[in-house]
């Protein structure tokens, strides 16, 4: 009786268990090209090792012409100089005219015609990834990563007047002469947020390299080979080193993202479209970890974080509060931040412009610039006076007249560690509206994007973009420094609201939250 009850048992569970062993074996296979996932009428399958697809993929995603002949079951497909020919349960394939044999021929499954995937993509120019933990394929078309490749961003030139003198004298806003032109650079969007998603097990997959077999033809289309070399970005090293963190990368230029997490007291760094270097070892619950020899920096975690754009997430957990800031370098390949230890105390200088004999921009309605930028220097002052960790500075406190050099030299001798320089805009038509958010050095990039942000918000008006140029207080200080055109005083509309008391409470108070952003300040 017991051994006819073990049976029954065994029996039952073997029924249970085949429904989650079909599952398995029939894991659906996702498909994405260039990160965007991809929706098929008939879902890819895996046959003999190969992937399969429906034609309407080929066509419609990699932008080639396909034509179908039923009576001989022959499949065309062109895009470019590439014309590929594929028969219906045949493994032999014509490339341009060159005869050659599939390992997986081309098949009819509930009325879609299924091409091999890998074959067809590769001779059209498309690089193929298979990653093998999330049953996933990743196609890179080199014609859109041209146009548009992930972590690109575009940059546009706008006459800016030259400077009329480079001495620290002359007019509040003038710029060094060998500084004609403002870079306008957009505003990182989205990586600033603080709440980014923490990694999870689903998403720590690592690509590989391992191909999805397929029979190649003895030679590629050399130019759509030559076209889709290195479309990854591989990081081959992770490091700290004293008080820098490094990584090294090879392959496609890399344009990271860091967010600071305040509330985990955790960086972290996005690299998209990028691989591991097979010497970055994954752990079995696919993290990579190296251990800090940096007293603010307690581990380091990597891991293969997004498969729908293949993201490779690298995690610095904080023993302590630190500054992170990037590090110029000559070469592309090498990303340096330096980790700076959080200090009791920051010093702030905010710098109204103008004063006495020079009034800035008058209005339509004859208010004066000089009185606005005062009225809103006074107030931030006010506010980073209550905060205990900033000791805060104002360039003048009345109607008083500053050279641009004794503003500069303000703040360079008191070795502040941040210089804001607030203003207001005019422009030669009353249309014109908006903020602009002014940066000379590469220091001070991520300043002015944080500031800039927080500029919109407060205000409300129009985005004119956060850009780089010489003026002569953001040129000649040491300290990442800004130059805030808050908004327009020859619009009739954006004047009478900054002169309004709330407004300019409210704009106060988000350049003060700016400012304790950057300086990692809760």
């Amino acid at each position: 009786m017991r051994v006819l009850t073990t049976f029954i048992s065994l029996l039952f569970l073997s029924l249970l268990l085949i429904p989650m062993l079909a599952f398995a074996a029939e894991q659906p296979i996702s498909l994405f090209l260039n990160g965007k996932q991809l929706s098929a009428n008939v879902a890819p399958k895996i046959v003999a090792g190969n992937t399969i697809v429906p034609v309407r993929i080929i066509a419609e995603s990699l932008g080639s012409k396909v034509s179908w002949e039923e009576k001989s079951g022959k499949v065309t497909v062109d895009k470019d100089e590439v014309n590929i020919q594929l028969f219906i349960n045949k493994q032999d394939v014509i490339v341009n005219k060159k005869r050659y044999q599939l390992e997986t021929a081309p098949s009819i499954m509930d009325g879609s015609t299924m091409l091999p995937l890998r074959f067809v993509s590769e001779q059209l120019g498309v690089k193929v990834i298979w990653d093998e933990l999330t049953h996933s394929v990743f196609l890179f078309d080199s014609e859109q990563n041209d146009e548009g490749q992930v972590g690109t961003g575009n940059q546009t030139k706008v006459p800016v007047k030259p400077a009329d003198n480079s001495n620290g004298k002359g007019t509040d806003k003038s710029t060094d002469t060998d500084k004609s032109t403002a870079k306008v650079t957009e505003t990182v969007p989205g990586k600033t947020d603080s709440s980014a998603q923490l990694p999870t097990k689903e998403g720590a997959a690592k690509p590989s390299e391992k191909p999805i077999t397929e029979a190649q033809p003895g030679k590629q289309n050399p130019s759509a080979a030559d076209k889709n070399l290195e479309l990854f970005t591989t990081l081959s090293s992770i490091a700290v080193d004293g008080d820098q963190f490094i990584v090294k990368t090879s392959g496609a230029k890399a344009t990271p993202n860091m967010t600071y997490t305040a509330d985990t007291n955790r960086i972290i760094i996005d690299f998209p479209n990028s691989k591991l270097d097979p010497a970055l070892k994954l752990g079995t619950n696919g993290e990579g970890i190296i251990k800090g020899n940096n007293q603010s920096v307690s581990q380091i975690r990597y891991l293969l974080f997004s498969k729908d754009s293949s993201i490779v997430r690298i995690i610095i957990d904080l023993s302590k509060k630190a500054a992170f800031k990037p590090v110029t370098t000559s070469t592309s390949n090498q990303f340096i931040w330096a980790l700076i230890p959080a200090k009791d105390r920051y010093r702030v200088v905010i710098d109204p412009g103008h004063g006495g004999k020079d009034s800035g921009t008058i209005s339509a309605i004859k208010r004066l610039e000089k009185d606005f930028v005062l009225a809103m220097g006074t107030k931030i002052l006010a506010l980073l006076e209550k905060e205990p960790k900033i000791e805060a500075f104002i360039t003048r406190k009345d109607d008083t007249f500053i050279e641009l050099a004794d503003r500069a030299a303000f703040a360079n001798d008191r070795d502040a560690d941040l210089f804001v320089s607030v203003h207001g805009n005019s422009a030669g038509k009353e249309t014109v509206r908006g903020v602009e958010t002014y940066y000379y050095t590469e220091q001070s990039l991520e300043f002015a994007n944080v500031m800039h942000k927080q500029m919109l918000k407060s205000t409300g008006f129009t985005d004119r973009k956060v850009k780089q140029s010489g003026f002569y207080v953001v040129k000649n200080t040491n300290m990442p420094s800004l130059l805030l055109e808050v908004g327009f005083l020859s619009n009739q509309a954006e004047e009478n609201t900054m002169f309004q008391d709330a407004f300019q409470n409210q704009v106060a108070a988000s350049i003060v939250t700016a400012i304790k952003q950057q300086l990692n300040i809760d």
